[in-house]
């Protein structure tokens, strides 16, 4: 007796006259559904860390974003520091808008900064009536 495998449609009996054979097809639509089936439920076991690994992208992205914003003020605190070495117009101009130091007997006088004050409403007024009558 020859071994026969599992779901194998050439060895399911029972042709028809009109030679189709209902369990072949049969057969066949099992194993595509099995496989369906399995197909489903590996992607929904998978599901949790496909989304995981979809949150660690965006978590990746605003890493790198922020560490791209700290490399440019790293690079202005350079450019700065450069500036402070070499320059000594720079740093009396620092030394004047940020210490609020002025050179011997100057006065400091600062004033607030400009607040621009919003355009006042027109309002109109109804203009008067002449009671009388000609």
């Amino acid at each position: 007796m020859a071994t026969a495998r599992f779901l194998d449609p050439s060895s399911v009996p029972l042709k028809r006259n009109g030679g189709s054979n209902i369990w072949a097809t049969l057969a066949q639509l099992t194993q595509v559904i099995i496989v369906v089936v399995v197909l489903s439920g590996l992607s929904l076991l998978f599901w949790p860390v496909i989304q995981k690994t979809h949150q660690y992208q965006a978590e990746q992205a605003a890493l790198e974003k922020n560490i791209e914003a700290a490399l440019d003020q790293q690079r202005q605190i350079r450019i700065e520091t450069e500036h402070m070495k070499s320059d000594p117009a720079y740093v009396e101009h620092i030394a004047r808008d940020r210490l609020n130091m002025g050179k011997e007997g100057e006065q400091i006088v600062r004033f607030p900064p400009y607040q621009p004050t919003p355009p006042a409403s027109k309002t109109v007024r109804p203009t008067p009536e002449n009671d009388t009558d000609p």
